[in-house]
């Protein structure tokens, strides 16, 4: 599991989500907790990058889906909850431990994964 650096503590805006972890993952900082997400929106996967973050609640930037910033919990529905990763702070320094990015899949790989997987409904 790969340790990523957010930087400092105090440097961490509190009012959006910043990306880090080559866009992989987002911190939120509130007050002096920093909490490590998945940089994806449960709803349509969209990307949680620049979300605002106001009164411990992330709200999602492209269809304002609203999360508790301190456990990834979805606002009014707790059985939906973001991706978490483990945060420690260490002299001042926030570091974030992500999983290992996926392995690189070449198009054509796609390609023939989503043919095996398609149905053309004419069974």
């Amino acid at each position: 599991m790969p340790t990523v650096s957010a930087g400092a503590v105090e440097d961490l805006p509190t009012d959006r989500c910043v990306e880090i972890g080559d866009g992989r993952a987002v911190v939120v900082r509130v007050g002096s907790e920093v909490y490590a997400y998945r940089n994806e929106c449960l709803h349509q996967a969209s990307p949680l990058a620049g979300g605002l973050v106001r009164d411990g609640v992330i709200t999602c930037p492209l269809h304002f889906w609203r999360y508790e910033a301190g456990t990834g919990t979805k606002c009014g529905e707790p059985e939906l909850r973001l991706e978490t990763y483990p945060v420690r702070i260490e002299s001042g320094n926030v570091l974030v431990d992500l999983p290992a990015p996926p392995a690189a899949v070449s198009w054509r790989e796609m390609m023939l994964d989503h043919a095996r997987e398609w149905d053309r409904g004419d069974g």
